[in-house]
Parts: C-alpha cells; sequence; structure tokens
C-alpha cells in the first residue's frame, strides 16, 4: 500500500501544484515583512527599543493608570504624531493603554447587558425557551472571560488576519491550492490512460481508491501544517513569540470573544478548524474528480466552490452556507464573537456545530467517491 500512496503523492506534487504553493508563501511573505515596524510606528517597535517601560504595564488594567492615560484617547494616532523618538514611545504605550482600558470597559458594560438582558427573559422562558437558555449559555460564556487588558499582540493580529480573516487571502490560499492539486486525483486517470489498467484490475480498484483518498488527506494535512506554520513564523518569530500567552480577547480582533484562550491556544484551536474544513473540502473536491471525467471540469467545479464564501445570502440560507467547508476555513468568524443556532429550541454554538457537520459530511461523501468512480470507469 505504501509505494501505492508515494505513487498517489508523486502524481499530486506536479510542478503547478509547487509553483502555485511557492506563490502563496511568496505573497505571505510579502505581507508580513511590509508590515514589519518601520521607526516609531509600532508597539512591537517600542517593545523592542524599551522592553521595560513596556513590561511595566503587561497585564490587567489598572484603574489609576487608565485614569490616567485617559486624555490620550481624544488625541491623534500616537504612531503618526509627531516628535522625537522617545516621545513616540511613551504617547505609543499610554494611547494602547488608554485604548485597552476602553476595551475592557465595553466588555464590562456588554456583560451588564447580557445579565441584565437574562433577568428580562427569565419570566418569558416558557414562551422564548431559546432565547433565555441562549442568553443564560452567553452571560455563562462571558463570565468566564476576564475583561481585555494591556498586551503586545500586534504580531498574533496581522497572523490572525491573514489566515482566518473574513475575507482574508489565507482561506482562499489553501482552498485554491487543494482544489488546483487534487481535482484531478480520479478525472486526471483519463489523461494518464490508466483507466484500462484500474478496470483490469478487480481486486486491486478499492486499494487504489483507498491510496488516492491516503494521498490527498496526506497533502491537505501537510499543506495546511505548512501553512500555518510558515506564516507563524514570519509573522511572530521576528519578535519572538511576544504575546503568545496574552488571553485571546486583548487582541482586538477577539474582544467579543466568548472562549477564554491564549493567543497561542487560538492559533492551535484555528490550525484544527482549518484542518476539518480543508479536510471536508479535500473529500468534496474528490467526490467531483470522481464522478467526471474532465479534470478542467473538476477543477471549474472545484473552484466554484472556493468562491462561495464570498457569496452573501440572506436568512436562513446564509446561515446554512456558513457550515460550508471553504466558509468554515475563515475560522476566525468561529471564535471572535458568540453565535449560535436554534437547535429545537436549544442554543449550539457555531464552532460545534462546523466541525460536527464537517465530520457528518466527510462520514457522508467517504463512501460515495469509490461508487463514483467505479461507476465512472464500467461507463
Amino acid at each position: 500500500m505504501k509505494p501505492l500512496i508515494a505513487f498517489e503523492l508523486r502524481k499530486i506534487l506536479i510542478l503547478r501544484v509547487w509553483v502555485a504553493m511557492a506563490a502563496c508563501l511568496a505573497i505571505a511573505a510579502v505581507y508580513f515583512v511590509d508590515h514589519y515596524p518601520s521607526g516609531m510606528n509600532s508597539i512591537l517597535a517600542v517593545e523592542k527599543e524599551k522592553p521595560e517601560l513596556v513590561a511595566a504595564h503587561i497585564g490587567p488594567v489598572q484603574a489609576d493608570l487608565a485614569q490616567k492615560y485617559a486624555f490620550r484617547l481624544k488625541e491623534e494616532y500616537a504612531e503618526n504624531s509627531i516628535g522625537t523618538d522617545e516621545e513616540k514611545i511613551y504617547r505609543i504605550v499610554e494611547q494602547k493603554y488608554a485604548s485597552a482600558a476602553y476595551r475592557a470597559d465595553l466588555f464590562n458594560k456588554s456583560l451588564a447587558q447580557f445579565s441584565q438582558q437574562k433577568r428580562q427573559l427569565e419570566p418569558q422562558k416558557a414562551e422564548a425557551p431559546f432565547l433565555y437558555k441562549d442568553a443564560v449559555k452567553k452571560l455563562g460564556m462571558m463570565e468566564k472571560v476576564d475583561p481585555p487588558g494591556f498586551f503586545v499582540t500586534r504580531d498574533w493580529e496581522q497572523l490572525f488576519l491573514f489566515i482566518s480573516g473574513s475575507p482574508g487571502p489565507g482561506p482562499l490560499f489553501i482552498a485554491f491550492v487543494i482544489a488546483l492539486a487534487l481535482a484531478p486525483l480520479y478525472s486526471g486517470e483519463t489523461g494518464y490512460r490508466m483507466d484500462a489498467l484500474i478496470l483490469s484490475s478487480r481486486h486491486g480498484r478499492r486499494r487504489i481508491v483507498a491510496a488516492k483518498l491516503t494521498a490527498g488527506w496526506l497533502f491537505t494535512a501537510g499543506w495546511v501544517t505548512a501553512f500555518y506554520g510558515i506564516c507563524a513564523l514570519l509573522s511572530c518569530l521576528p519578535y519572538r513569540f511576544i504575546g503568545w500567552n496574552a488571553p485571546l480577547n486583548s487582541n482586538y480582533l477577539f474582544d467579543e470573544s466568548p472562549y477564554a484562550l491564549t493567543q497561542l491556544q487560538g492559533l492551535l484551536l484555528q490550525y484544527l478548524i482549518t484542518l476539518a474544513a480543508a479536510s471536508a473540502f479535500f473529500l468534496l473536491t474528490a467526490l467531483i474528480s470522481a464522478a467526471f471525467k474532465s479534470s478542467m471540469s473538476s477543477l471549474g467545479l472545484a473552484l466554484t466552490m472556493v468562491i462561495v464564501p464570498f457569496l452573501s445570502l440572506p436568512g436562513l440560507l446564509g446561515k446554512i452556507m456558513l457550515l460550508f467547508p471553504t466558509k468554515v476555513m475563515w475560522s476566525r468568524n468561529l471564535i471572535d464573537h458568540y453565535m449560535s443556532y436554534n437547535l429545537f429550541h436549544t442554543p449550539v454554538l457555531y464552532l460545534p456545530l462546523a466541525l460536527s457537520v464537517m465530520a457528518v459530511l466527510g462520514a457522508f461523501v467517504l463512501p460515495l467517491i469509490s461508487k463514483a468512480f467505479e461507476r465512472r470507469l464500467k461507463m
């Protein structure tokens, strides 16, 4: 079996696939290098220049410092202000601290509103069970999350924006390469003139199908892992991965997140979400490839699925579309704020529901691939 898998991997990793992967990673490198600090234009540059000043402010927001620096919120953007580097250093730290205090205040106000909403819904919990249960669930999760604090997470913000933002290039690059590499997984056999050989291999058809699926998944997992790993190195390595243990909601992209995670834990969770969604997308691509003889037709349909996340649909259809594999790859949406689905008057969070749908979709599509391929061979 191993030689068959290795053979299929070699067929997947052709020149155009290597070029596509290299191009995606090159664009990622340009993006992150372009966002590296130049002069005193970032809290990251301040941390490199005066680490002891930043370290003295790191942590939960302190009321006295928040009050002391509050006036900075009314001033121009500190990074663009006029003055010496020494003056800008203090302005940037003070303004970032004031911003963190402002977001912590908004968080606490939101928590009070959730609590009030729960109390208002208590008399109606029999008539509107979902609304009440949803309010209780949301309040319970948010109460376990600390208010945003002052942490240096700028490098992580750039990383999350690129690899999981919506719309962001990261998920698009991952899905595009998978479609390009795996659309010919089965339909490409016509071009290789392997159809006759597979037909004559009565007992080997299932082994060939299994080898292709294994090779396709290994490629998918390897590409997602390489993309996430290289982007993390490009974004965070120059700053020694500072802020890796900062609370996720202290990153302004996640200040409404109900998940009590660190930056690193958030990245690992998004990697697992993307891997699950990419695996489901690979199986759909493999099913299309097994059903069509033309590699171009398979590629066209696979690329159509890549474009699906850009569609904006109203109502229930829009919510269902949020569970499509290539949409789930924009994984920041699953954890950056509270979102639930009403399933039989029970609130189910977007994250576990999406992962469950990916698993069910994979289990449903997997047996169809072999049947579709064998039927096409017989035809």
